[in-house]
């Protein structure tokens, strides 16, 4: 009887040590996947910074403005006042993407304190890590996400009043960035566009928005596209090593 128990109990743990190893070995598989896919987006991104060596840190820049917003909003590395409990709410972790991750919402909050909007204007999809940084940048902005982005408001026959920081997230087509990048808006806006070098049609749309009338000065970050509206500043399209 005590024979039988043992065998009983050697095929049972034989079976678990099976189902162990399985799982490590799917684990592993995994995570060796996650880790070439990490590895082949951080070389992209690192050929990306070479590419664009000479465009780094306001390099080249005499404009004023331009060179201000690029020290003190792209490249401003302070530690703001709520970055440690938004980073509490929304933790990244360094593998896979985590540290430029985190850079990006850094510089969402930092450009959302830069304009100080009245209203920011969601068009698409934006993760609510995103979204929590950028209203987190300016608490007494309006947070609108305009499910009805197709109708261009126009108020008083003119631009609308308020000063607004419009952001074109995920989900909307490129072909449709003009019209929504063209809607009417005081001399004080900017509007932020996402994955402008996401594909060739995005690339192409991003293009054609640089040459609409409206549009004064455009920042070409790789993840991000800005547009500025201010007709008092001169014309001009810059690259920025991001």
């Amino acid at each position: 009887m005590a024979f039988r128990q043992n065998i009983r109990l050697l095929i049972s743990k034989k079976w678990l040590f099976l189902d162990l190893y399985q799982y490590g070995v799917l684990f592993c598989a995994n995570f060796v996947g996650q880790e070439q896919i990490y590895g082949t987006r951080m070389l992209c991104r690192q050929w990306i910074w070479l590419k664009r060596f000479r465009h780094r840190r306001g390099y080249g820049v005499h404009s004023p403005f331009a060179f201000d917003f690029l020290t003190y909003v792209v490249y401003e590395r302070g530690e703001y006042y709520a970055y440690r409990e938004l980073k509490k709410r929304y933790p990244v972790f360094c593998l896979f993407g985590g540290f430029h991750r985190l850079k990006c919402r850094k510089f969402l909050f930092r450009l959302s304190n830069y304009v100080h909007p009245s209203l920011i204007r969601i068009y698409g999809h934006l993760e609510e890590a995103e979204t929590a940084y950028l209203a987190e940048g300016c608490r007494s902005a309006a947070v609108c996400r305009d499910a009805f982005w197709k109708v261009r408001v126009q108020e008083n026959g003119g631009f609308v009043r308020q000063k607004e920081l419009m952001v074109v997230g995920r989900g909307i087509a490129p072909r449709h960035w003009t019209a929504v990048v063209s809607r009417p808006l005081t001399r004080c806006s900017v509007c932020l566009l996402f994955g402008i070098r996401a594909s060739k049609a995005a690339l192409r749309a991003w293009n054609d928005v640089k040459r609409l009338p409206e549009i004064v000065v455009t920042f070409d970050l790789y993840d991000y596209g800005l547009v500025f509206y201010d007709r008092s500043k001169q014309r001009q399209d810059y690259i920025v090593n991001f």
